[in-house]
């Protein structure tokens, strides 16, 4: 080939490949709205469903990790699955898992009593619903005859409040602050901050119970006679239910999909009051308080507990919680245990309800799902408890064997 040859071609080449490089496929106008259509449509879906498996992500990652408040470094949700061997929230159970992780040898019975924390001598128990306050309260005044206790009993007679103003607040905590020593105020009543009114804090006790079973109790306490007579008496216009609603079963309320019987998570409406968040007598009167199962609610409440209360006890563990209540709280219960057994009668049947008919295990396991954060919460004061049962007691536990 000629040099002119050569050139010529490789000229048609260069032309080709230039045609290539800049090419321009024509497409109807229609078509690449379409294209762009679909190209937001799937940066829309990528990012909805990035968000929530993000979401998802640190859901899990905050149920896996320590909680800040937790009482053993556990969240409680692992009692939720799977078969118990030694139930972390259980004495012994605690016991094990304090000394598998060499926690036991730092007990220490002070650095656990908020009572050195309380400035004034003057005992406020802000009962939960249905968790057996009025067993305690019978227990008071049985204590008030024979120590030098007094036991007011304004908060007993007024109506309860899911929340308080923030001028009711103040001024509820200016009576218990003003209150003589030596005495109890009981109410049912959201933890109050004192810090933020600038008045003394007093000494802060509650119980816990499980929270299936409390709703399961409140269920059918609404519909028993002797709540019926206190509202009657209270207001003997108000309108009585039919009579079907005081026959009305709690298993078939949860099974037909009764409003009534529905617990469904981070509600704020009730379709009727039912108390179903034990953590809001923890948690306090903040809207934030309010939303059921929420976690955020349940920290609070665990920080309230952890760092205010000097106990919380359980009537699940009635041994256990007596004894804290008296090392502890020695002022006030000095002898609780055994003036408990000697009027055991009169204060365990105070306000129970004997005509509780037996509820389904099947239901109770379906409603408890919707419990998960308040079990939380729930178990956070057991283990609590139970490491302050420990700390007070733990050289003559160890000296009988009992723990091994």
């Amino acid at each position: 080939m000629s040099l002119i040859g050569e050139k010529n071609f490789k000229m048609k080449m260069r032309d080709v490949e230039t045609a290539f490089k800049y090419r321009r496929f024509p497409y109807p106008k229609r078509s690449v709205e379409l294209i762009a259509l679909l190209a937001i449509s799937c940066t829309f879906f990528l990012f909805m469903h990035t968000n929530k498996l993000n979401s998802r992500l640190k859901e899990m990652e905050m149920k896996l990790q320590p909680s800040e408040f937790s009482a053993l470094g556990l969240t409680g949700n692992n009692h939720l699955d799977g078969p118990k061997h030694d139930d972390i929230n259980t004495l012994h159970g605690t016991y094990q898992y304090l000394k598998s992780t060499g926690q036991l040898a730092s007990l220490n019975a002070y650095r656990l009593n908020n009572t050195r924390k309380a400035e004034i001598d003057v005992l406020f128990f802000n009962r939960a619903a249905k968790v057996g306050s009025e067993a305690l309260l019978e227990l008071f005044n049985v204590i008030e005859k024979y120590h030098d206790i007094y036991l007011e009993r304004e908060g007993l007679h007024k109506t309860n409040k899911r929340q308080l103003k923030k001028w009711e607040q103040r001024k509820l905590a200016e009576t218990i602050s003003n209150l003589d020593e030596g005495s109890v105020y009981i109410e049912h009543v959201n933890w109050l901050d004192f810090d933020e009114f600038e008045l003394p804090k007093p000494i802060y006790i509650n119980m816990v119970r499980d929270p299936v079973e409390r709703i399961i109790s409140w269920y059918y306490y609404v519909r028993g006679s002797y709540k019926n007579a206190i509202e009657f008496n209270r207001n003997p216009d108000k309108p009585v239910q039919p009579e079907s609603w005081y026959k009305k079963n709690f298993n078939d309320c949860v099974r037909n999909g009764d409003p009534e019987c529905q617990y469904v998570p981070f509600t704020v409406k009730d379709f009727v009051g039912n108390f179903k968040r034990q953590s809001l007598f923890y948690c306090g009167h903040h809207d934030d308080c309010i939303p059921f199962n929420s976690p955020a609610a349940v920290q609070m409440a665990k920080e309230h507990v952890e760092r205010d209360y000097a106990v919380v006890g359980s009537w699940e563990d009635t041994n256990i919680t007596l004894n804290v209540f008296e090392k502890y709280i020695p002022r006030f219960f000095n002898g609780a245990k055994t003036l408990f057994e000697i009027h055991n009668d009169k204060i365990t049947n105070r306000n129970k309800n004997k005509r509780k008919p037996k509820v389904d295990q099947d239901v109770k396991d379906l409603i408890k799902k919707n419990f998960t954060h308040e079990y939380d919460f729930y178990y956070f004061c057991k283990q609590r408890l139970y490491k302050q049962y420990l700390a007070a007691n733990m050289k003559s536990l160890e000296a009988h064997g009992l723990l091994n």
